[in-house]
């Protein structure tokens, strides 16, 4: 079995649609965003940057832009909620034009009545609040889920497209077995193996061209549950 898996892809889609230079330059130079995030936030340099304060940045890179609530925030980290605030306000203070396009996101919708993904496709919401805030009802952080993840499933849609006309051109002893959300997974005869994760490699990180790259990690093995690295 062959796993190929989008690395952090509903980052580097929002940091395509909102263009904060820093999160772009962090993708650009292949570095690890949350030890960046916590870096740029902390205002610390990145090699001093804490396991607590990384896994805090993580938590904020993948909940905050959904409207997860200070609350929230100190529940699954186990801090205080004053504390979640703080680093909340610190976090798009640092990068407003996440904030800024997650309004846009906002605005439009409740004038449009609907949201679309990066390819086009259209998802009806209502429900949106004039007021624009950071703690969203149940159509905000739909809408904003659909922009952002709805464009990674049309990225990753993209990239089977590509792979099955790949494999039908090419005479590799492998087929496209099952996608699980940012997931690809093949089966392959093993002497087949480097071809198919070669080919792989390039289809998917060039299905689309997008503001940051695109990076995909390898994986095989002969059970999914096993599977080990593939440099």
């Amino acid at each position: 079995l062959l796993a190929a898996d989008y690395s952090q892809i509903e980052l580097r889609v929002l940091a395509h649609f909102c263009g904060d230079e820093a999160l772009c330059d962090a993708f650009a130079k292949d570095e690890d965003i949350h030890r960046r995030v916590a870096a740029e936030v902390y205002g610390v340099p990145a090699d001093e940057v804490t396991s607590a304060q990384r896994r805090n940045a993580k938590a904020v890179n993948f909940g905050i832009i959904y409207g997860q609530s200070p609350w929230g925030l100190a529940q699954q980290l186990g801090i205080d909620k004053t504390e979640a605030a703080e680093f909340i306000d610190a976090y798009f203070a640092r990068y407003p034009r996440v904030e800024d396009f997650l309004a846009k996101v906002l605005a439009e919708c409740r004038t449009e009545g609907y949201v679309k993904t990066i390819l086009g496709r259209r998802r009806a919401i209502h429900g949106v609040r004039s007021s624009v805030q950071r703690q969203r009802n149940l159509p905000e952080r739909t809408a904003i889920n659909t922009v952002v993840q709805g464009s990674a499933a049309d990225i990753i849609k993209l990239a089977m497209i590509h792979l099955h006309r790949s494999l039908q051109a090419e005479s590799i002893a492998a087929v496209m077995l099952l996608q699980i959300h940012d997931e690809l997974i093949f089966e392959v005869a093993e002497n087949d193996l480097q071809r198919l994760a070669d080919l792989v490699l390039r289809d998917m990180t060039n299905a689309i061209e997008l503001a940051v790259p695109l990076k995909v990690d390898l994986s095989a093995g002969d059970r999914w549950s096993m599977l080990e690295p593939l440099v």
